[in-house]
C-alpha cells in the first residue's frame, strides 16, 4: 500500500495514452483506512520518539495536562516510556488572591489547572511499558515502584493522559481499523500539515473519534474522542516531535534523591498488599462542607468506603443498589462514606450523588489516596472493620450492582454479628 505522498507523485507524473489509463486506479485518493495503515507502519518503524503534548478532557476523561514523553523501542520487547504530567493529578492549586483556601469557606469542586500551568507546578513522572513500572509524584512527595505482574499496574494508570496509545500498542488503531474511518479534511497541528480522519468506535463505549495524521511522515499528531452519550470528551495534541532521537534506556529511569527536596517515601508496591486482613491505609480528606475527616478517627466503627465519580454510570447503578440495602447498612455502628475521585473540575458532585440516593458524607479529591488503595479507576468498594483492618476489597467491583450490594450486606452482617 503506497503512502499518500506516492499518490501525489504519480498524479504529477501521469502521462497521456495507455499510461494515463493505467494510472486511473493508482491515482485514486487514499481512504481513511489507507491513512491509518500508513500511520501504523510508520509507528512500527520508529526506533525512538520524543514529543511535547497537551491534554484536555472532561467527564470520564477529565484532566488538563501538558508535558514531555520519551519512548524507546527494543527488539521483541514492548516500547518503554518516560512521561511527565504537569501538574500532578494529585496537586491542588492555590486559590487566586482574595479567595478562601480550600476547607475554609468554599464548597466548590477543586479546579484542575489548565495545560499552560507554570513549569514550577508539581509533576507526576511515570516510567513503564514493560513489566517494571514506577511513579514519582512531586505533589505527594513519594516514589513508588513495582511490576505489572506483581499487581502494581495502578502506578501508571495516568499514563494515557500523556502517552498516546497508538505509540505503545502492538497493533495500533485496532478499534479504528475495525470501523469505517473517513478522510474528511486537512489541518495544521504544531506546524505540521495533517490529514484529518473521522469515525466511530465502541472500544470504551460508543464514541466519535478523530485522528490527525502527518501528511509527510504519516505519524499521528492529534487525537479527539467524544462519547456519544455526552459522558466524556478529550483532545490530545502533540506540539513538537523529534523522531528517532538519541534516547537510551537510562534516560527513561526516574531519578530519586532521598536527601533532596523531592525526597519522601520509597515504596515497593509489589510487597505492599491491599487485601482483607491487612490494615486499611489511613488518610485525611476534605468533606464537601469544607471540614476534614481522617479514617483512623473512625476506629471502633465499621466504615464503608465507596469510591466513585459523577460521570461513572456504574457508580450511579451501585449507588441505587447501596441505597436500597436493609438492616446492616443502616446500623448505628456502620459509617458509609462517598469518596469522590477523578471528578470533572466543572462539576459539583454533591447534588448528583443526592439524586442517586446517597446522602452519606462526601469526601473530595480521593484520587490523592488512590495509589494507597492501588486504584486505577472507579468504582471501587472497601469495608474497614472496627479494628481498622480491611474486611472487603472490591476493585473492580462486581458487574452486577445487586450482587455487589448483596456482598456488602453479607460482609456488614458478619462484622456486626462477630462484635455485637
Amino acid at each position: 500500500m503506497r503512502p499518500y505522498r506516492t499518490h501525489r507523485t504519480l498524479r504529477a507524473a501521469a502521462a497521456a495514452g495507455v499510461a494515463a489509463v493505467l494510472c486511473v486506479s493508482c491515482e485514486s485518493a487514499p481512504t481513511g483506512r489507507d491513512r491509518l495503515l500508513d500511520a501504523a507502519a510508520a509507528i512500527q518503524r520508529l526506533s525512538s520518539l520524543a514529543y511535547e503534548y497537551a491534554y484536555e478532557g472532561s467527564g470520564s476523561a477529565a484532566g488538563s495536562y501538558s508535558g514531555r514523553v520519551r519512548l524507546l523501542s527494543a527488539a521483541d520487547e514492548p516500547r518503554i516510556y518516560w512521561a511527565e504530567l504537569r501538574p500532578s493529578p494529585s496537586w491542588t492549586p492555590a486559590p487566586p488572591a482574595g479567595e478562601p483556601p480550600p476547607g475554609e469557606a468554599s464548597t466548590d469542586a477543586p479546579v484542575v489547572a489548565p495545560a499552560d500551568t507554570p513549569a514550577e507546578a508539581p509533576a507526576l513522572i511515570l516510567s513503564g511499558g514493560g513489566d517494571y513500572v514506577a511513579a514519582r509524584d512531586e505533589a505527594l512527595g513519594g516514589f513508588r515502584h513495582g511490576t505489572i505482574s506483581g499487581g502494581s499496574g495502578h502506578l501508571v494508570a495516568n499514563a494515557p493522559f500523556a502517552v498516546l496509545s497508538a505509540f505503545t500498542d502492538p497493533q495500533p488503531f485496532r478499534a479504528e481499523l475495525a470501523s469505517d474511518m473517513e478522510l474528511v479534511s486537512r489541518e495544521t497541528i504544531g506546524g505540521v500539515l495533517c490529514d484529518v480522519l473521522r469515525g466511530s468506535t465502541d472500544e470504551f463505549g460508543p464514541a466519535q473519534v478523530w485522528w490527525h495524521i502527518g501528511v509527510e511522515d504519516d505519524l499521528p499528531r492529534a487525537f479527539r474522542w467524544e462519547a456519544d452519550d455526552g459522558s466524556g470528551a478529550l483532545a490530545f495534541e502533540i506540539r513538537s516531535m523529534l523522531v528517532d532521537a538519541t534516547i537510551t534506556a537510562d534516560q527513561l529511569a526516574i531519578r530519586v534523591d532521598l536527601d533532596g527536596p523531592e525526597g519522601g517515601d520509597v515504596i515497593d508496591e509489589d510487597a505492599r498488599r491491599i487485601e482483607p486482613g491487612v490494615p486499611a491505609p489511613d488518610w485525611t480528606l476534605e468533606t464537601a462542607s469544607g471540614s476534614s475527616l481522617r479514617l483512623s478517627d473512625l476506629r471502633g466503627d465499621i466504615v464503608v468506603l465507596s469510591f466513585g465519580a459523577s460521570w461513572c454510570a456504574l457508580c450511579r447503578d451501585l449507588a441505587a443498589a447501596y441505597a436500597a440495602l436493609p438492616g446492616p447498612a443502616a446500623a448505628e455502628r456502620v459509617r458509609f462514606l462517598n469518596l469522590n475521585a477523578w471528578e470533572s473540575p466543572e462539576v459539583d458532585p454533591g447534588p448528583i450523588l443526592h439524586e442517586w440516593g446517597l446522602d452519606a458524607p462526601l469526601l473530595l479529591r480521593a484520587e490523592r489516596i488512590a495509589a494507597d488503595y492501588k486504584l486505577a479507576s472507579v468504582p471501587a468498594l472497601f469495608v474497614v472493620d472496627a479494628a481498622g483492618d480491611l474486611a472487603l476489597v472490591r476493585h473492580p467491583t462486581l458487574a452486577d450492582p445487586e450482587a455487589q450490594a448483596g456482598e456488602l450486606e453479607r460482609t456488614l452482617r458478619t462484622l456486626l454479628d462477630a462484635d455485637p
